[in-house]
């Protein structure tokens, strides 16, 4: 059984964070505690936030004429903050700084993507060209030569996991409406190259992933209102040059006639998911709603109406989803309790004690 619980708003949010697709923000990442969030607007500004008091605890923008390209990161190795403006310029910062045009500061020789923090490995840097660095490396020799990798293709998404001592990225490519998916091992310096398998009259519009037992397990929003699930097994070694990746279906996004339209989604734990999108049913006005449904079960478990609106985007930390809704920021938590059969239609007794598995922020699911 799962359930969605109080609601509260954590800030507003600027003009260029409104409702609808390109709204929003630029991102929300985790802080340097638990309880912290970081978030990046899409302009010049970053803030890094306390949860359960609403309260800002730093504010830091880049200078007029420069804009945050990608979203700011904490390094949870360091304690200092990474900021990427123009595309290819690095800020690194502490709590205490305030001026950003006075701290750190490095000019790569490429363009950057996304950087990816992790708790244990440092920052993964992946730049627009498919190559990836560990900050480290990058900040011996900051115009080192950045090879091009996926020539024509654009990146659409990527996320880091620790996959036992080492970091793995997976990322996601798109040219000519083929999907691709690569995963780079940094210490074995290992890159395999995925084509995904296509789905007729259908494409992908948002991608989640998390790790386990050296399995990655990828997750596909389709626009035929229907999640997908492909396994790539870490320890395998492709010996052909471009393997399909073959997908089997997790969820059908309908119920009672009515047809969820996602935009994006979220794991919460192994049998749970969170989505967000437009409920449509025949004859009635569509509703933006925060979903979370039973992939084990296929059941919808809840659902909350959002009248004001959101920009499309969803986050999910410490047992907390974050979305926009008119022109705030808000908080909701949630409970995922344990997945048998009664639960999944509703019928548990409450009396019964939860077997509650939260997905962590890192994206690995512990032992079942």
């Amino acid at each position: 059984m799962a359930a969605l619980w109080e609601s509260f708003t954590l800030c507003g949010l600027g003009p260029s964070g409104g409702v609808g697709l390109g709204g929003g923000l630029l991102a929300l990442e985790p802080g340097p505690d638990p309880d912290h969030v970081l978030l990046t607007d899409r302009g010049r500004t970053a803030t890094l936030f306390k949860v359960s008091d609403q309260k800002p605890l730093g504010c830091w923008s880049v200078k007029h004429g420069q804009i945050i390209t990608c979203p700011v990161v904490c390094n949870f190795e360091t304690h200092e903050y990474i900021a990427v403006h123009n595309d290819k310029v690095l800020r690194i910062w502490k709590n205490k700084d305030i001026n950003l045009d006075k701290v750190f500061k490095a000019t790569l020789s490429a363009d950057i993507y996304r950087i990816h923090s992790l708790p244990n490995g440092g920052p993964v840097v992946l730049f627009k060209g498919g190559a990836v660095r560990t900050l480290d490396v990058l900040l011996e020799a900051p115009q080192q030569a950045i090879e091009n990798i996926i020539s024509d293709e654009v990146i659409k998404w990527s996320e880091a996991f620790m996959g036992g001592l080492q970091p793995v990225l997976i990322f996601v490519t798109e040219k000519d409406g083929d999907f691709f998916v690569y995963v780079q091992k940094l210490k074995m310096n290992s890159l395999d190259k995925y084509k995904l398998e296509q789905q007729e009259l259908s494409k992908p519009l948002s991608f989640t992933a998390y790790m386990k037992n050296q399995i990655i397990t990828l997750l596909c929003l389709y626009s035929n209102d229907s999640v997908y699930k492909v396994l790539i097994p870490l320890l395998q070694n492709t010996e052909e040059e471009e393997q399909i990746l073959s997908k089997s279906l997790l969820l059908n996004l309908s119920v009672s006639g009515s047809v969820l339209k996602g935009t994006s989604f979220v794991v919460v734990d192994k049998d749970h998911i969170a989505v967000l999108g437009t409920l449509a049913a025949s004859g009635e006005e569509s509703k933006e709603c925060l979903t979370i449904w039973n992939t084990k079960f296929q059941t919808l478990q809840t659902s909350k109406e959002l009248p004001l609106g959101t920009s499309g985007q969803l986050w999910c930390y410490e047992e907390k989803f974050f979305f926009t809704h008119g022109k705030v920021l808000t908080v909701t938590m949630y409970k995922c309790e344990t997945s048998s059969l009664a639960a999944a239609v509703g019928k548990l007794k409450d009396s019964q004690t939860p077997d509650v598995s939260s997905f962590v922020n890192w994206n690995t699911l512990g032992d079942e």
